[in-house]
Order: C-alpha cells, then sequence, then structure tokens
C-alpha cells in the first residue's frame, strides 16, 4: 500500500533568483548542552548564517542525544518578536513554533525549505531564498526530523527503528524541555505552539499529550510551556479521512467546477463504504496490529485505491486534487531540489553531520514501514485531542480545500463528531466566511469554552478553511497562512 501521508513542494514564489554559492562559513564546533534532568540527554547547537539559509535573522543547527537516538534541528529567531508577559514574572518571554512534518518518515527540511520556512530553495537547487511569509515573523520557530532515523536524525547502530507516534512524543519532550530552559531560556515561559501537517495529525496530539502529562508528573522540573496546536490538513482520524474521498472526489465541495470521478466510480465507491466504516470502527474499538491493519487494506482496496492508486508520475495528484503529478510519491518536483541541496559537500560540512551518514533523504522507508507495522497508523488521535482540551490547551485544525490525501470533508466530520464539553455548541454553528487582504479565502467556525468551571479561562477549538488549497496550505496560499497563524497566536477571530 502507498505511504499514506505527507508534504512535498509546490512551485517555489516567484522571485528575482539567482545561482547561489552556498556555505561560505568554516566548519565551527559544536556547544554542548548537559540534561539538567537526566545525564543521557544533551544538546550540541552551532550557530549557522546566511549562506546556509537565507534570512537575516540568527539561525541554529545540531543534534539532541537522547541515548542511542539522535534528532536533528534547526531553530530561527524572530524577526520581530512578540513578548508575552508571564504571569507572576518580571521577564518577558519570547514565543516559540515548533514544526514537524509528516509522513511517517518526511523530514520537516520539506515544510521548512518548501512551506514555511525563513527561506526556501532556489530554482536551481543549489542555495535559498528569502520567503517573506516565513512563519518567523513574530515568533521564533523549531524545525526537528523525528522519529529518530527520519532526515539528518539518527539511531546508533542496532537500536531499533521507532514505530508508532507516543514514543517519538517522550523524545521530542525532552528535547523541548531542556530546549527551553538550558538552551534558549528566552522561551521558558512560552507560549509554545506545536505545529505541523498531514501525519502531524497524529504526531502532535501524542506530544501535546506527553507534554502536559509530564508537567503535571515533574512540576518541579523544567516545564514545556504549551499554549496551543495548530494542525494542517492532519491525519487525526483515518475513518473519517477514508469516507471523506467520496465527497472530495464526487462531488464539487472542495471548489471545483465538476467533480473528478464520474458516476461510475463514485457508485462503486459508496457501496464500499460502509464496510470500510464498520472495520476502520473495529480497529478504533479493538486496537490490534492485525485488525488495524486488515482494516487498512479493506478501505484501500474499496475506496482510497480509485484515485491514490493513479496517484505517481503523470497521473493524479492526491495532495491537490486540480493539479498534475510530477514525480512518483510526493508529486511535486521541487523535492527533489531540496535532497539535491541538502545532500551537498558543503551543507554537510556547515551542518557537521557525522561521517557515517552519507545521504540524506526526504522520506525514510525504515520509519514508514515501522510504522506500518504497528496500528498506529490507523487508530484515532481523538482521545488525546478531548484530553488536550480538558487541560484548557487550544487547538486549531486548518483545512487546504483541494486535498484528498487529508480531507477536509473527513475534517468536518471527525471535528464535529469528537465528544467534549464544546461538541454541542460546536456542531450547533455553521461554517462562515472569513477574509484575509479584504476577500474571501475560506470558511471558519470556532468555540470558546470554559472548560474549568470557575476558573475563568475559555479555551479554544476552531476549524478554518483554505480556498485554492491542497495538502500544504503555506506553500500553496502563503500569505493566506501567516495571517491565519498570526491571528492564531494573537487569539483574533477569523471573520
Amino acid at each position: 500500500m502507498k505511504s499514506l501521508l505527507w508534504i512535498q513542494a509546490l512551485l517555489v514564489p516567484t522571485l528575482a533568483i539567482t545561482s547561489q554559492t552556498p556555505l561560505l562559513q568554516d566548519e565551527a564546533p559544536f556547544t554542548v548542552h548537559q540534561s539538567s534532568v537526566s545525564p543521557a540527554h544533551s544538546i550540541r547547537i552551532k550557530r549557522q548564517n546566511a549562506s546556509l539559509c537565507n534570512t537575516p535573522v540568527d539561525q541554529y543547527t545540531g543534534w539532541l542525544d537522547v541515548g542511542a537516538k539522535h534528532l536533528f534541528f534547526w531553530y530561527f529567531k524572530a524577526e520581530n518578536p512578540a513578548y508575552h508577559a508571564a504571569s507572576g514574572s518580571a521577564s518577558e518571554s519570547e514565543p516559540l513554533a515548533l514544526w514537524l512534518t509528516g509522513g511517517p518518515g518526511g523530514s520537516s527540511m520539506l515544510g521548512m525549505l518548501q512551506e514555511l520556512g525563513p527561506c526556501l530553495i532556489n530554482e536551481y537547487g543549489n542555495g535559498t531564498v528569502y520567503n517573506e511569509y516565513g512563519w518567523n515573523k513574530h515568533t521564533a520557530l523549531l524545525f526537528v526530523d523525528q522519529p529518530a532515523g527520519v532526515g539528518f536524525s539518527y539511531l546508533d547502530q542496532g537500536e531499533p527503528v521507532p514505530g508508532d507516534s507516543f514514543t517519538t512524543a517522550v523524545d521530542v519532550h525532552l528535547f523541548l524541555q531542556m530546549f527551553v530552559s538550558q538552551v534558549f531560556p528566552e522561551h521558558g515561559e512560552g507560549p509554545l505552539v506545536i505545529t505541523g501537517e498531514s501525519y502531524a495529525g497524529h504526531y502532535l496530539p501524542a506530544l501535546g499529550a506527553q507534554i502536559v502529562t509530564q508537567n503535571a508528573l515533574h512540576p518541579k522540573q523544567p516545564q514545556v510551556p504549551l499554549k496551543s496546536l495548530a494542525i494542517g490538513n492532519g491525519y487525526v482520524s483515518p475513518l473519517d479521512t477514508s469516507y471523506g474521498y467520496w465527497e472530495t472526489l464526487c462531488t464539487t465541495n472542495p471548489g471545483v467546477k465538476e467533480p473528478i470521478f464520474n458516476s461510475t466510480r463514485c457508485d462503486i465507491m459508496a457501496a464500499n463504504l460502509p464496510r470500510c466504516m464498520d472495520v476502520a470502527r473495529t480497529c478504533y474499538e479493538h486496537p490490534d496490529p492485525a485488525i488495524c491493519q486488515a482494516a487498512s487494506a479493506v478501505c484501500w482496496s474499496g475506496v482510497i485505491e480509485f484515485y491514490d492508486g493513479e496517484s505517481y508520475a503523470g497521473g493524479r495528484n492526491r495532495f491537490d486534487i486540480t493539479a498534475p503529478c510530477d514525480i512518483d510519491s510526493f508529486c511535486y518536483a521541487n523535492t527533489a531540489l531540496i535532497q539535491s541541496y541538502l545532500n551537498l559537500p558543503s551543507t554537510f560540512r556547515a551542518l557537521s553531520v557525522p561521517a557515517f551518514i552519507t545521504n540524506f533523504t526526504v522520506e525514510s522507508t525504515a520509519v514508514e514501514n515501522a510504522f506500518m507495522a504497528t496500528n498506529d497508523l490507523e487508530i484515532s488521535l481523538m482521545p488525546q485531542l478531548t484530553f488536550l482540551l480538558a487541560s484548557q490547551i487550544d487547538v486549531l485544525i486548518y483545512q487546504g480545500n483541494l486535498d484528498l490525501a487529508c480531507n477536509t470533508a473527513g475534517a468536518k466530520r471527525w471535528t464535529s463528531s469528537m465528544a467534549w464539553k464544546g461538541q454541542a455548541e460546536y456542531t450547533a454553528k455553521e461554517l462562515r466566511p472569513w477574509r484575509s487582504g479584504g476577500e474571501v479565502v475560506g470558511m471558519a467556525k470556532e468555540v470558546k469554552i470554559e472548560m474549568v468551571e470557575g476558573d475563568g479561562k475559555r479555551t479554544r477549538f476552531a476549524l478554518v478553511t483554505v480556498d485554492g488549497s491542497g495538502h500544504m496550505v503555506p506553500q500553496d496560499q502563503p500569505a493566506v497562512a501567516l495571517d491565519m497563524l498570526d491571528r492564531w497566536l494573537a487569539g483574533k477571530a477569523f471573520d
């Protein structure tokens, strides 16, 4: 079965681009920070310059060493940082956003260099250009390759490849705990938003739940100041994603002039959907790998394969039903440019990549296969989201309407069916147009619910859709995506 989900490149923004000779800096040593909590954990970090990523802000790269696992990260300061007055503190804290690309097995360098990073890959694949819509305008921005084994992250010889979102969440929590307390303490009071897309619909709820739980269990240890999640075209509920295939392909609801599929294919999919839903629900109720893999096979052959089975170079694009597919797996040709750039000897020298890593790939087949061997791919992460909402963590779900892989139809369905205190109010509301730059750019609805009686704090849950965008909203609609993020971080309404 095809790799489920994730992110690749779209067209580079139309900017004046010249060939760039990257990485004129000499290799510099790392600074090592030892964990104050665990002697097995440390962070090695080094400063980079604009020859590596074309941005005026300070940038740093390095690895978290978690025993035998080593997670690569790339961190950027904010251009114009907003400040958060910490309650009960005389100091001011700078906000931080963490980005995780999905997969499972996708490198977060895809999100960084193709979508929302301070710089984007240029049209030659030999350097970068400044991104005027980078998400670090008002918040520092952190990209992490995870699980270990993805991108520049690696495992010591003989260490098993991680195979589920919860193991990964443990490692990333340890990283964040050190990062905001010892390496960049200006983020110690937050607020922190964790964001990402696609399979991050699994990664982020699992990570958020891990953070909240560990903060509560170990109040005297450094706290990770999580405030919200922002999940883009997220693979949260596989059952509802499968259900949404029919609406996405057989109606004009995504914003197309006529349905993608003819009535013959639509009738076959409709007839197969009840069985797909039954077995997928059984997986939810009894999450045994054998049951869940059987559910995946039934939904693949009965519903998903009719489109995804034709998604390859020269075929259909599952990440944007109106766009062509240029290369296998990723569809967008720019993915190859990013891989070429990050494999340059000069890039390896600047990053101080360990000698035994000889090739960077945007996708880890080993990690993908490890996840496919467990039940992680077919379970719902709604229980973790309801736990986070109950813990007063805000949640934004944003959707590009032209995406099929993690479609808007499915997101509308699971956000309405999720059982939590705000469900009744949320489902009673209608989606309404929201505007950016004076124009209607999609639909939105949100609720603010007092989750703890008498507390006064109102927890925010929102669904926001973006017209004319597929799976990768920050690249398809960069100005709209940045406006959306800024509103979310500032607590402003989508209207």
